[in-house]
């Protein structure tokens, strides 16, 4: 395939940006655009690992927390409840969406699946102030190797990087561009780094978890060679 073939089958307007950057070398601009879908690509297997990861650590733990209170695990419905954490105010919107995806699921609602169809919103933003408050301050507990430093603070702002990254990759937005219009993979580095850090302050091999799945610093390395 000739590149005015691949440019028309892509959208012109898909790759002015990939062009600028190889100085309008066709070959290269198609290496770049191609290598930045591979590049996403290893980055939606490992995004899908640490979601699978982060909502059942915090599962657990709330289980664990609330089942003394509500006789069982089903604390997310509970907690939507009169009495239940997420009618504190500030909660508003993460009771919303467990209310939403609980009547979605009618006849069909069990707690896991509750818990695998609430986003990765959801989830981040259980470490937010509020939330955090109100599910009784213990939720860092999951992190048993988070430095003395840090706090929820610390640990919200690094999921909110990786929902930010999440959410480009899933909108086939670009993830391999430095400052303007220069090839870069700084970013796609930085927030690979904001995933390994939470997954090894869970006390988680990162290697053993993601075995197989590592190819995001392959690709960043063959995108800088371009």
């Amino acid at each position: 395939m000739d590149y005015n073939e691949f440019e028309i089958l892509i959208s012109p307007i898909r790759l002015p940006r990939y062009k600028i950057s190889c100085a309008h070398n066709k070959k290269k601009t198609r290496q770049l655009y191609k290598a930045n879908i591979r590049m996403s690509q290893a980055f939606l297997a490992i995004l899908s690992i640490f979601e699978v990861v982060l909502r059942n650590k915090i599962d657990n733990h709330y289980k664990r927390q609330f089942y003394p209170v509500i006789g069982n695990g089903e604390w997310l419905l509970c907690s939507t409840l009169p009495g239940g954490f997420l009618t504190t105010t500030g909660c508003r919107n993460s009771l919303n969406k467990v209310t939403s995806v609980y009547a979605e699921l009618g006849a069909a609602y069990t707690h896991d699946k509750l818990v695998s169809e609430l986003s990765f919103g959801f989830w981040k933003y259980l470490f937010a102030g509020r939330q955090f408050m109100a599910g009784g301050n213990t939720l860092l507990a999951i992190f048993s190797n988070i430095p003395a430093h840090h706090n929820q603070g610390n640990i919200y702002a690094k999921l909110d990087k990786i929902n930010a990254l999440r959410n480009r990759v899933a909108h086939h937005e670009p993830i391999c561009f430095g400052a303007g219009n220069t090839i870069g993979t700084i970013y796609a580095r930085m927030h690979l780094q904001e995933i390994i850090d939470l997954v090894t302050w869970m006390n988680i091999n990162t290697t053993q978890l993601f075995y197989g799945l590592d190819s995001v610093i392959r690709e960043a390395d063959y995108i800088d060679s371009i």
